[in-house]
């Protein structure tokens, strides 16, 4: 059985993606969130038969039922997503260590379990998509967790690339910037710049799948994103901290 595994699927990225994969004829597409009414929006959409988890990933062992899942049908995963992500702005001070933990939980530590339990069953031309950010490149005050976690997945999904090569798997880390989403909608006092450069999450989907598609390691949709990444590799970081902030 050949399936596509998609967390953070009901909204944002997730979703765009999960519309893209809809294209691929699986048997299954496996949808991750922390909402059953809005994955049970999502499937109706798909033409591919779904499957939904409904999960709160911030919370340990949330995974196990995936495993177990796994475990019992031990599919050919053909494309592995983890969009599922979270942020809090605002200086680190004001950020509750709550905010903080969950940021961790959501974007480091269950994209890193999920990708953990999925490998034994990713193949050869298998693909790993792991939706990171441009705000990984570098280190960004009012952003200061939820950018460490993104430069986090930029290194992990580094690594990995070069681990799995030798196998046949590709894994492309995807740094966009400001998206128009539901996440991004929802952060507090967003500097007018970054409304300015949001893209639609369809773009980013489409750019992901492209790169993934090709073996890249690293998609960054747009030109400007791509100007970022530039600069942080040849201007102090002292500096662009103080644009940033």
């Amino acid at each position: 059985m050949d399936i596509a595994i998609i967390s953070g699927a009901s909204s944002g990225i997730g979703y765009c993606i999960a519309k893209e994969i809809d294209k691929l004829f699986f048997d299954e597409i496996w949808l991750i969130s922390s909402s059953e009414a809005k994955l049970n929006r999502v499937s109706q959409e798909l033409n591919t038969k779904s499957r939904i988890f409904a999960l709160d990933l911030s919370q340990n062992n949330s995974l196990d039922i995936v495993s177990n899942a796994l475990d019992e049908e031990k599919p050919n995963i053909k494309y592995l997503i983890c969009s599922a992500g979270v942020g809090y702005n605002g200086n680190f001070e004001d950020i509750s260590c709550e905010q903080a933990s969950k940021m961790i939980d959501i974007n480091v530590r269950a994209l890193t379990e999920l990708t953990t339990r999925a490998l034994p069953y990713i193949r050869k031309n298998g693909k790993i998509i792991e939706i990171a950010s441009s705000a990984g490149f570098m280190p960004q005050p009012s952003f200061a967790v939820y950018s460490a976690t993104k430069s986090y997945v930029i290194s992990f999904s580094r690594a990995i690339a070069y681990e799995l090569k030798a196998q046949g798997i590709s894994v492309t880390a995807v740094c966009p910037g400001p998206v128009d989403t539901p996440f991004f909608s929802g952060l507090e006092n967003v500097k007018e710049y970054k409304k300015k450069y949001a893209i639609s999450p369809e773009l980013v989907a489409k750019k992901a799948m492209k790169s993934s598609k090709k073996g890249k390691f690293l998609c960054v949709p747009t030109f400007s994103m791509k100007m970022v990444l530039l600069a942080s590799k040849i201007i102090p970081i002292s500096i662009i901290m103080k644009f940033y902030k």
